[in-house]
């Protein structure tokens, strides 16, 4: 089973071998570039430049070698099939003419090919690790509303159907450049094949990616016990929570897993909205006036390193930027905080927890478990609910910080720890059992124990 995990900032592949237990066999895909972490990932991105088309790592490097504007870059592509959008739409819906001077694809065109990249680097990454290609495979998608999901879901399906044939169409094709005429051409005889000439037996059923980054600890539940959780995913561009029960009764085969749906909640806000905040307080801490011509200059140089700028100051505490004026701004994490888009990012945060915590919890009084994934698991947010947790309805839920990382990895692959929860939605939407989905709590049981008349006393 083979789960691809389409980012904003990075995409990520993952598979495992069902071994029928509750310890199936894991297979990191390296579809990246580089050493660590980065192996792991691939970048969101590509650019339509001089009639070619650049994928991944590959786009960001044409950016840099030809200095163009940042803004040349398609690196929102995941915004076309997130939180309210119907993406049966996309194939009329263009690009702006800076991303695709030909004006010759849609965004659906460009969402399959990007997909095309993805499918072919992880097909690869299967090959180099004795897999066969015909995987069976998920996706994994945002919490979309329910009126749009399952028109989303087989609108999905049908184009991760002709992103593996574009994947073993082109080939090696994706390592360059690919010719925007050839693309062209191949995306509309892909739309032209009927459904049954797709392998649409390849896609499985999709998973929410809070409920796939979340899947690994859930099943970690210890014997006899049933126990809350509340996944919280920080990615690069959305924002995902979801709740389960998950009961370990030792006389199952395996721990089962219900969630609640209801609790499931998604915002189209996330390490970009701190991206951006990072972006506007450099510049309002600077001597610069707004508008001239080097604010503008002094914008485009911080925008092309902010999120790495960010990421230091959460991790440091502290960070110096370097305009192209060569002054120097000074950042401290503590004021950073205090800013004004960045306390009202940290309370919407609060807010989506606190509202899904409330029907995770039901008349229960004992803590949740909660779990952070995705690029913010480390926010000074989570650690602000994890110790202080959450008032809602009238009365306070507590929580107890739980590990992400599934049962068994840091035994059997340790060299996956550091970067889990990058890779969490990936490799928890390989997982051989999902989660079943239930409205609530009651719904779940659907095999009660029989009733027995007995004496109340002997």
């Amino acid at each position: 089973m083979l789960c691809v995990d389409f980012g904003t900032s990075f995409s990520k592949a993952f598979a495992t071998i069902d071994n029928g237990d509750d310890r199936p066999e894991l297979i990191d895909l390296p579809i990246g570039e580089g050493s660590g972490s980065a192996r792991l990932v691939t970048p969101s991105e590509l650019i339509i430049d001089a009639g070619q088309i650049f994928f991944g790592g590959r786009a960001r490097q044409r950016l840099d070698e030809t200095q163009q504007a940042a803004d040349r870059l398609i690196d929102s592509i995941k915004q076309y099939v997130t939180l309210n959008q119907d993406v049966s739409v996309l194939g009329t819906a263009r690009l702006d003419q800076i991303q695709d001077p030909t004006q010759a694809l849609s965004q659906r065109d460009i969402l399959v090919l990007y997909l095309g990249y993805l499918m072919y680097v992880a097909e690869r990454a299967l090959v180099t690790a004795g897999q066969t290609i015909n995987a069976q495979r998920r996706f994994a998608h945002p919490a979309w509303p329910e009126n749009t999901r399952q028109r989303n879901e087989d609108e999905m399906r049908r184009m991760m159907a002709e992103a593996v044939v574009l994947a073993r169409s082109v080939k090696d094709g994706f390592e360059g450049g690919l010719s925007v005429i050839d693309a062209r051409e191949l995306l509309d005889k892909l739309k032209s094949l009927a459904a049954d000439s797709l392998p649409l037996n390849l896609i499985r059923e999709p998973v929410r990616e809070a409920t796939a980054a979340g899947a690994g600890a859930l099943l970690s539940t210890a014997e006899g016990h049933r126990e809350k959780y509340l996944i919280v995913d920080i990615g690069a561009g959305t924002t995902d929570v979801a709740g389960f029960h998950c009961v370990n009764n030792p006389n199952w085969d395996r721990s089962r897993v219900w969630e609640i749906s209801g609790a499931a909640k998604a915002r189209n806000m996330a390490g970009n909205v701190l991206d951006n905040a990072f972006q506007k307080f450099v510049l309002g801490k600077s001597s610069l006036t707004e508008g001239s011509e080097e604010y503008r200059q002094a914008g485009l140089a911080v925008r092309r390193s902010r999120r790495l700028l960010k990421e230091q100051l959460f991790r440091e505490g502290s960070v110096i930027v370097l305009l192209p004026t060569d002054e120097t701004v000074p950042v401290d994490l503590d004021e950073f905080l205090e800013y004004g888009p960045v306390v009202s990012f940290t309370n919407a945060i609060v807010a989506m927890v606190a509202e899904a915590a409330d029907l995770v919890q039901g008349n229960d009084v004992s803590s949740i478990r909660l779990v952070a994934t995705g690029g913010g698991a480390t926010l000074p947010v989570i650690t602000k609910i994890a110790e202080h947790g959450v008032d809602v309805g009238g009365r306070h839920i507590g929580f107890e910080l739980s590990d992400a990382i599934a049962e068994g990895v840091r035994e059997t692959n340790p060299d996956l720890v550091e970067a889990y929860s990058q890779i969490a939605v990936a490799l928890g939407g390989a997982l051989p059992n999902l989660p079943e989905q239930r409205a609530n709590v009651r719904g779940a049981i659907n095999a009660p124990p029989p009733r027995v008349i007995q004496t109340t006393y002997r």
